[in-house]
């Protein structure tokens, strides 16, 4: 029983202590939303798409986690705000492949890429 008990706990520990290592560093997420915003550029398969464009969002989001700081002008938009503005991107794009015209989110997409562009001039 107590044997039981202190796998138990240990597995718990382990399973615990490796969540907390799989947050992504900011610079692992922009590699991964530029290696999938490439491929979603790429693909002629809505399936396909969708999946860069999920892995876009996830990175996204695990980047919008860290806080960063600007060039000092306050017209800029936070970073925050960028990322918000970069997963709705996100989202209204893969809502047009859902629809079935992957060539239109194709041309929505690039949107995606004036964010990441404004961001960078900001923040880069």
């Amino acid at each position: 029983m107590i044997k039981k008990t202190l796998a138990t706990m240990m597995l718990v520990s382990t399973v615990a202590i490796s969540s907390m290592s799989f947050a992504a560093s900011l610079e692992d997420n922009m590699k991964t939303l530029g290696k999938n915003y490439k491929a979603f550029n790429q693909t002629n398969n809505a399936a396909e798409a969708n999946k860069a464009l999920d892995n876009m969002r996830a990175a996204a989001t695990d980047a919008k986690k860290v806080k960063l700081k600007g060039r000092g002008d306050a017209k800029a938009p936070t970073s925050t705000q960028l990322y918000d503005q970069l997963i709705a991107q996100i989202d209204k794009t893969q809502a047009v492949v859902k629809a079935g015209h992957l060539d239109h989110a194709k041309m929505e997409g690039k949107k995606i890429a004036e964010i990441r562009d404004q961001g960078h001039k900001i923040y880069h």
